[in-house]
């Protein structure tokens, strides 16, 4: 037994000697002299010189600990500076023992003064484009699996990247003052706190990352992170990670920020073309969702809750960016939407609009941009309790719109106007080599009266109004559309009630004439158009009250933009046949439309003052000249019911006249004053520029 000790002891004691030889044979080598065969293996990879400029130190203890200063390495020829990497001090200190069992066990990393230069020339070469690498003998598979390094603590500090791209005309900088990574083992988390700025705009991210070993295995792994930069707080919360080799992420998303503007402008530091952006949204936003990547295309955002100034929105955002064309999934949900906090009016005069040739049409000859619409493919439905705008109240407003591979659909998009709801749908489709258009709009009973009032001309009338639109065309361009057009349009009124303020602004003669309330009611007001192939042909024009009706006909041709109507007031009463009521033809363009009085027409109702009839029709679009017959006249009424044919949806024209005799002046009559002539102030003129708006043009 005793000799058996005495062998064990001698091996022990001679281990140790050879552990201390071995240890001070290491001691004794300079590694200095290997710093040029790891320059030379670097020149052999690269094609760039890496310069050791400082001693390699070698420690040899039970922690060994290798540092290095003054690491550089070459930049291309063709870089703004000699060096693409630079490094003013390495060092690192692992554990001896633990590698007994196989593990590897760094206790430190130091990293001090780095500069990082990544940059592009004017071609799109980069500077870490190295070429081919050199040809190597195939490397034998390994054995068994693959032992990762266990590193306890990594301090970088002083690090600086910069980016330039000379083809972009792009450059950034990034501050990289404090970097600390801190974990205890290779299953445990890994504490992460990050110090820098990027264009000297200051950012920070606290938190914790899964372990070394969850992080390196491919799988999921949890993520808490809080970050901090251009004024916004965010935070992260869930898990992330590449299983199969595919990011995948689902973390709880928070952002928050005090004030939009404020980030704009951080923002700008990065992104020149934002600087002097004024956004009309303003004050605190904050967003939480929960954030999904699925892949490296699929990205969603689900439960989302935003609140940007005085809007709120919920709902869920998704987006696809893989395949022919990416694709967007939206849907979302607000109690209110007040536009007129979100877009309010700028004190400033709006710069004026660009000038182009006019060539005396309305509707714009412009190609549409439709190409924008096989960009991507999108699904979107919105849905308000109210919308405001214009101090105008709109609620229970629904929209769903499709968009695919340049298909437009807009079905249904609904909304409550003033007590009456409107629905309509649209498609356009521009899917093939002539855009085809369809629209269908109907509102049924909205008050304009209520209208009126929110505009403030509440003395105006009262009343409600159905409004149905049915048309399709196809085309390149609105003008194309609209030479093309088919369908009718229709506006209806019935029981409604003409006001004080109306019937003054047309003459202040009229209070006075209309003094029965049955002369102010509004029994009907019908405006009906059948479009064939772009000419619109009325169907009905009529309005009628107690005491006079409106009658109107002729058509107006889409494509060549004429006009050729003729409106026709008359007089149910024989004490409204002491006003003239005189017949007027529309022609000309829609650009330069002509009205003429027709004194021919006036029936005997001696006029003296034509010229005032066509100021009336010119900006009120009503045949109707309210002036007293100053001498004797011999008048005519028509008392045909215009409304029951005109509601009922039939054709409507003018019907036979009577005489009626209208009081005498002591003087007689006084011959009629030679037809007069107006022109009008271009009155549908934002018509095109209206539909062209539309479209962008």
């Amino acid at each position: 037994m005793s000799k058996a000790i005495k062998i064990l002891s001698a091996i022990g004691v001679l281990l140790i000697a050879l552990v201390i030889a071995g240890v001070a044979i290491i001691k004794s080598i300079d590694f200095n002299q290997y710093k040029g065969v790891i320059a030379e293996q670097a020149k052999a990879a690269t094609g760039r010189d890496l310069t050791i400029a400082g001693d390699l130190d070698l420690s040899i203890s039970l922690t060994p600990s290798i540092s290095v200063d003054g690491v550089s390495f070459a930049n291309a020829p063709w870089g703004s500076s000699p060096n693409m990497v630079s490094i003013k001090h390495f060092a690192a200190e692992m554990s001896l023992m633990p590698l007994l069992s196989g593990e590897i066990k760094i206790n430190q990393v130091t990293l001090q003064g780095v500069e990082l230069l990544a940059e592009k020339d004017k071609s799109g070469k980069a500077n870490w484009d190295f070429g081919a690498p050199a040809t190597k003998a195939p490397t034998a598979p390994s054995e068994g699996d693959v032992v990762l390094p266990v590193v306890n603590s990594v301090s970088i500090k002083d690090v600086t990247v910069t980016y330039k791209d000379a083809q972009a005309g792009q450059q950034y900088a990034l501050k990289l003052d404090t970097v600390d990574l801190k974990s205890g083992g290779l299953s445990a988390p890994l504490d992460l706190m990050v110090k820098g700025n990027i264009n000297n705009q200051a950012f920070s991210v606290d938190g914790q990352l899964g372990s070394i070993g969850a992080i390196g295995g491919g799988g999921m792994f949890p993520v808490k992170l809080d970050i901090a930069a251009l004024k916004v707080a965010i935070g992260l919360e869930g898990k992330l990670g590449a299983p199969d080799g595919a990011p995948m992420a689902d973390l709880k998303l928070s952002v928050s920020g005090g004030s939009l503007d404020e980030t704009l402008a951080a923002a700008a530091a990065l992104e020149p073309s934002l600087k002097g952006m004024d956004l009309p949204i303003k004050g605190a936003f904050k967003i939480n969702s929960q954030l999904k990547l699925d892949g490296p295309t699929k990205i969603s955002l689900a439960d989302l809750d935003l609140s940007l100034g005085p809007l709120a929105l919920t709902g869920r955002v998704a987006a696809d960016l893989g395949g022919a064309r990416p694709a967007v999934d939206v849907a979302l949900k607000t109690d209110t939407l007040n536009l007129d906090e979100l877009l309010p009016k700028s004190d400033k005069p709006a710069a004026p609009a660009p000038t182009k040739a006019s060539d005396g049409r309305v509707f714009p000859g412009d190609p549409l941009p439709l190409d924008g619409l096989k960009a991507a493919d999108a699904k979107v439905a919105f849905d308000a309790a109210k919308v405001i705008v214009q101090g105008m109240d709109i609620t229970n407003v629904t929209l769903k719109l499709s968009l695919k591979n340049g298909r437009l659909s807009v079905d249904p998009l609904g909304a409550v106007v003033a007590g009456g709801r409107i629905n309509a749908n649209v498609l356009l489709d521009a899917s093939r080599a002539t855009a085809a258009l369809k629209a269908k709009i109907s509102g049924k009973q909205i008050d304009y009266g209520q209208i009126l009032v929110q505009q403030g001309l509440g003395d105006m009338a009262t009343g409600k109004v159905d409004v149905n639109v049915d048309v399709s065309g196809s085309g390149l361009s609105v003008r194309q559309l609209m030479a093309g057009l088919n369908g009718k349009t229709r506006v209806q009124v019935k029981d409604g009630r003409l006001e004080s303020g109306a019937l003054n602004i047309i003459s202040t003669d009229m209070l006075n004439v209309f003094d029965s309330q049955d002369d102010k009611a509004i029994r009907c007001a019908v405006v009906q158009f059948n479009i064939n192939k772009g000419m619109a042909g009325a169907h009905a024009i009529v309005f009628e009250t107690g005491g006079i009706s409106v009658i109107g006909s002729g058509s107006a041709n889409l494509a060549n933009e004429t006009l050729k109507l003729r409106v026709d007031p008359r007089s149910k009463k024989a004490n409204l046949a002491t006003v003239a009521m005189v017949p007027v033809d529309i022609s000309g363009t829609f650009a330069k439309p002509d009205w003429h009085v027709d004194m021919a027409g006036a029936a005997g109702n001696v006029v003296a003052g034509a010229a005032r009839t066509g100021a009336a029709i010119a900006t009120l679009g009503l045949s109707l000249l309210v002036e007293k017959v100053a001498k004797e006249t011999v008048a005519q009424t028509d008392n045909t019911d215009y409304c029951t044919p005109a509601l009922a949806g039939k054709k409507v024209v003018p019907g036979a006249m009577k005489t009626a005799e209208a009081p005498k002046s002591q003087s007689g009559s006084a011959p009629p004053p030679a037809p007069t002539e107006k022109k009008s102030d271009n009155p549908l003129e934002s018509i095109g520029k209206s539909l062209g708006g539309l479209f962008g043009n």
